[in-house]
C-alpha cells in the first residue's frame, strides 16, 4: 500500500472508534470494562464454583481475553469492512485494502486499553516480569499478522458470498471454546491436541502466557512455526484479496 494512504487508513479506524461510544454514557469506559467483566465471571465460574487450579489463574485468564478479543474484533470487523464500507468503496477511488487495514486498527485501539488493563492486574497481583517478556512483542506481531490474513482473505469473499459473514461468527464462538483461553491445554484429551497444535492462535495465547505470566521462554523452533503460519495466512489472504477486488463493485 502506498504510504500516502497510511493516513487516511488512521482517519478511517480513529471515526470508527469515536462512532461506537457516540451514544453511549460510559463511552470509551466500555473498552475497559468489557474484558474486566468477562474475566470476573469467568474467573468466578471456574476459580469460585468449578475451580480450575492454575497458577495467577486472574492473570493467566485476562492475558486470553485479550488476545482473543483482539483477534475475534479485528477479524469481525476486517470481514465485514468492505460491505460496510460501501458507500466509499463504490464512489471513492481509493485501494480497497485500506478499508480492511482500517478495520484491523480500529481494533488494535480497543487491544492497546486491553494490554494496558492487563499491565494493572499484573501490577496489582505482584506477578514477576521475567527476562523472557520481550519475546512478547513478536508474539504480538504474529497475533497483528493472522488477524489481518484472515481478514484480508475474507472480506472479499463476504462481498460476494453474504453467509461467509455468519459462518465466521459461529466459528469464532466454537473457536473460543476450542482454544485454550480459560483452561489449560493440559486438560485437553490426547486424542484432541492436534486443536491446539495446529491453531496458530492457541499457539501464540499460550506463548505469550509463558513469557508474561510464567516468565518462561518460548521454544524457538515453535515461534518460528507460527509466525511462518501467520506470514503464510497473511499472504494467501493478500494474493486472494488482489485477484478478487477488481470485481467486487460487481457484487454490492
Amino acid at each position: 500500500m502506498d504510504r500516502r494512504y497510511a493516513h487516511l487508513v488512521l482517519q478511517f479506524a480513529l471515526k470508527d472508534f469515536k462512532i461506537r461510544y457516540t451514544h453511549s454514557l460510559l463511552g470509551y469506559t466500555w473498552s475497559v470494562l468489557n474484558p474486566l467483566i468477562f474475566s470476573l465471571i469467568y474467573f468466578l465460574v471456574f476459580s469460585v464454583f468449578i475451580r480450575f487450579d492454575i497458577p495467577n489463574y486472574p492473570g493467566y485468564l485476562l492475558l486470553g481475553i485479550v488476545l482473543w478479543n483482539f483477534f475475534a474484533e479485528g477479524t469481525s470487523n476486517g470481514v465485514a469492512s468492505l460491505l460496510a464500507q460501501r458507500g466509499i468503496v463504490t464512489k471513492v477511488p481509493i485501494p480497497r485494502q485500506t478499508i480492511v487495514f482500517a478495520a484491523v486498527l480500529n481494533a488494535m485501539m480497543t487491544f492497546a486499553i486491553g494490554l494496558g488493563i492487563l499491565e494493572a492486574l499484573l501490577l496489582v497481583t505482584g506477578t514477576p516480569v521475567g527476562l523472557a517478556l520481550v519475546t512478547f512483542p513478536l508474539l504480538l506481531l504474529d497475533l497483528i499478522i493472522l488477524t489481518l490474513g484472515v481478514s484480508l482473505l475474507l472480506a472479499p469473499l463476504h462481498v460476494r458470498f453474504h453467509d461467509i459473514g455468519y459462518l465466521w461468527g459461529v466459528a469464532l464462538q466454537l473457536g473460543f471454546w476450542l482454544t485454550p483461553i480459560i483452561y489449560q491445554d493440559t486438560m485437553i484429551p490426547a486424542k484432541w491436541r492436534w486443536l491446539v497444535v495446529y491453531n496458530p492462535l492457541a499457539r501464540i495465547i499460550l506463548s505469550s502466557r509463558g513469557v508474561v505470566i510464567y516468565s518462561d521462554w518460548p521454544s524457538w523452533v515453535g515461534l518460528a512455526k507460527t509466525s511462518f503460519v501467520c506470514a503464510a495466512v497473511l499472504i494467501v489472504g493478500w494474493i486472494t484479496f488482489q485477484r478478487l477486488q477488481p470485481r467486487l463493485v460487481e457484487h454490492y
